[in-house]
């Protein structure tokens, strides 16, 4: 009863301290959880630095590996691209390159024609080759007989021997059934230039050639006057020689002058002109001593008359 008397007596006392001390501890509590925040807030934030690195190195390695990919697939579409290009660049070289060497070998032939007026020259393609046995793109229909010649600006290159309607076959100096009547241009020493009896040699044989006669190494053999071909036409060079054990004749192994398996365009002689020499005109010189009368020779007999 006491206690709560005074009380009541002292109840306003009683409520001003309680509020006062209310008051203290509410700023002693403001001032403590400004430290209490503080503190917090920076062990929170030493807390997540090491996430906070361990997240932007993630970044960085996923934006650097995305880099990487989306590089690497445009460079590969670029060295795509580039590969075609270089791979039309090249197609196209090649093509010129082909059409340059097709110009070069025309112009061989168109200077090769205009070299040759004697000589009516048909060029033909050649369309097979097969051991010494070309097949040419025309035939009857065109003009082209059996025994018509074969040659190249270079020499001589083969004799037609079967004639169909639209192509042709002619043997080269590669095959054993070609034979041609040559001469060596340094001397003039005669043989019959015939393919090797092997199907796999390149060079010819110049056969029936006199023991005594000077033949030699690196001499050119060239068509003699009694040939098929029109006289003077390499056929090739002398690169062995053989003697014929027991006989009076000796052989030469020649390498045609021209190598048949890389042509693609030969001539046919159609008709050769015989050669015309023109009558040149007797000089002043001559016309007076015809003209002229004959001065009497007065030298004795024995001199006049002796070998």
């Amino acid at each position: 009863m006491f206690s709560l008397r005074r009380v009541k007596e002292y109840r306003p006392t009683i409520v001003l301290g309680v509020l006062c001390g209310l008051s203290l501890v509410s700023l002693a509590a403001g001032t403590h959880g400004t430290f209490l925040q503080r503190g917090v807030v920076a062990g929170v934030t030493i807390t997540k630095y090491p996430f906070l690195k361990a997240l932007n190195a993630a970044e960085s390695v996923f934006g650097y590996c995305s880099d990487i990919v989306f590089s690497y697939n445009a460079a590969r579409s670029e060295a795509d691209l580039l590969q075609r290009r270089l791979a039309e660049v090249m197609q196209h070289a090649s093509q010129r390159n082909e059409l340059t060497s097709e110009n070069r070998r025309l112009r061989g032939m168109i200077q090769f024609i205009r070299s040759q007026p004697e000589l009516t020259l048909e060029p033909v393609e050649i369309l097979e080759s097969f051991k010494g046995i070309l097949m040419i793109d025309q035939g009857a229909t065109s003009g082209i007989l059996e025994s018509m010649c074969a040659i190249t600006e270079d020499g001589v290159v083969g004799m037609v021997t079967e004639v169909g309607p639209l192509t042709a076959n002619l043997v080269t100096l590669q095959n054993p059934d070609c034979k041609v009547s040559g001469m060596v241009a340094r001397n003039r020493v005669r043989g019959i230039v015939q393919g090797s009896m092997s199907d796999l040699s390149e060079y010819a044989t110049m056969r029936y050639v006199d023991m005594k006669d000077d033949v030699q190494l690196n001499d050119l053999v060239v068509t003699s006057p009694e040939s098929v071909f029109p006289a003077g036409y390499p056929i090739g060079r002398v690169i062995a020689i053989h003697d014929e054990g027991g006989t009076l004749w000796k052989t030469a192994d020649i390498g045609p002058a021209v190598d048949v398996y890389r042509l693609d365009e030969i001539f046919i002689i159609r008709q050769a002109a015989p050669v015309v020499f023109e009558a040149v005109p007797p000089s002043l010189e001559e016309t007076v001593q015809s003209v002229a009368p004959a001065v009497p020779d007065k030298r004795p007999l024995q001199e006049r008359y002796a070998p």
